[in-house]
């Protein structure tokens, strides 16, 4: 059976954020994307609180430091989301074997 299949059909219809979160499907990436920004925060801090290949000191005696950490954490942002959204669409059960 599809993931898809265990939202009701009238459930199915409704438009809007209402309908939205109702979808198996959202709510599993929105997860997955809440634990990759846990993630993300958490390597983030390590790296500039641990001063990791002396990137804390490189990135606070620039000029302006907020834009190398802009860079670093949405970069950070980007990768460690999309590896938690996609294991998890890659360890959804398969329904074709």
């Amino acid at each position: 059976m599809p993931i898809t299949d265990l939202v009701p059909p009238e459930k199915r219809k409704q438009s809007g954020q209402e309908g939205l979160w109702h979808n198996p499907l959202v709510r599993l990436l929105a997860i997955n994307w809440l634990i990759g920004l846990a993630a993300t925060i958490l390597v983030f801090s390590g790296l500039l609180i641990t001063n990791a290949a002396g990137l804390q000191t490189l990135i606070f005696e620039s000029e302006n430091p907020f834009v190398p950490m802009a860079l670093l954490f949405f970069g950070l942002l980007i990768t460690l989301c999309s590896v938690a959204m996609g294991a998890a669409v890659m360890s959804l059960p398969r329904d074709d074997l």
